[in-house]
């Protein structure tokens, strides 16, 4: 039994430092300079830390306001997902409607449809709406997701109706049901379905690359790539520590609300 506990604590140390070591030399890296991250063979400790890269990379990609929008778009649209996706989850949970089944279907079958085939149709929509070249145009268009949709109605599934009928009866309303009953007793789920947004739309790289022009509005991603093909040599030390700026805000993120991560993503595991 102890010999098994021991080959299973150095399987799961083998593997955390496996998953860190690509963290541990994006972090190093943006400490050196080009010459160093380039050379050969590497270095896995800068001969010489290079701290400038910071403060240069922050003025050179005015990344205060690169910051902001990127911050404004992901918050935005996550908390936007996230209220009308539990909405609808809600609604194809626990209410009947006419056809309910078959917009269900229909709604799971447009996952299967790749992003980039409604590229050019949202690109058309959203510029005859006024909304190219704005941030609203990378928030209101994707304010709600199918994914997010069916992942909360998984959970919905499992408060019991008893219990929404119960509160019905008593007198409460369908805005107080879903407040203050729905919403407390799915509230890992909210949180992973949170993250996982939040994540997606702070990488998100395409539509920004499509919708917008003026370089005020860009985010990190755009931003990022934008740098390296504005010169000949690529800045490596620039655009790692670029990324270790850009990351910050999703570790933070992770790191204050992981118990509810987990938790969210366990109780789906052992559903049903």
């Amino acid at each position: 039994m102890k010999n098994n506990k021991s080959i299973l604590t150095i399987l799961l140390w083998s593997t955390g430092i496996i998953f860190l070591l690509p963290i541990y030399w994006l972090v190093i890296s943006s400490f050196k300079s080009d010459a160093e991250i380039t050379q050969f063979p590497p270095t896995y400790w800068p001969k010489e830390f290079v701290w400038s890269n910071y403060p240069q990379i922050w003025d050179l990609l005015n990344f205060g306001q690169t910051m902001i929008n990127s911050i404004i778009v992901s918050i935005t649209t996550t908390v936007l997902i996230v209220v009308f996706s539990t909405m609808a989850g809600y609604a194809f949970s626990k209410k009947q409607f006419l056809g309910k089944n078959i917009l269900f279907v229909a709604l799971i079958g447009t996952m299967t449809v790749p992003p980039t085939v409604l590229l050019l149709p949202l690109y058309f929509i959203i510029s005859k709406m006024g909304m190219y070249d704005s941030l609203t145009g990378l928030i209101l268009p994707f304010s709600v997701t199918v994914f997010g949709i069916f992942f909360t109605k998984q959970y919905i599934d499992d408060v019991p109706t008893e219990l929404l009928e119960a509160a019905r009866i008593d007198g409460c309303g369908e805005l107080r049901i879903f407040f203050q009953m729905v919403v407390p007793l799915i509230k890992p789920a909210i949180t992973t379905l949170a993250i996982i947004m939040f994540v997606q739309n702070w990488n998100s790289f395409t539509m920004p690359l499509v919708l917008l022009q003026s370089e005020d509005k860009f985010t990190i991603p755009l931003r990022l790539a934008m740098l390296a093909q504005q010169n000949v040599a690529v800045p490596w030390s620039h655009i790692l520590a670029a990324n270790v700026i850009s990351l910050l805000p999703v570790v933070i993120l992770f790191l204050s609300l992981q118990r509810q991560f987990i938790s969210g993503i366990m109780s789906g595991s052992v559903k049903g």
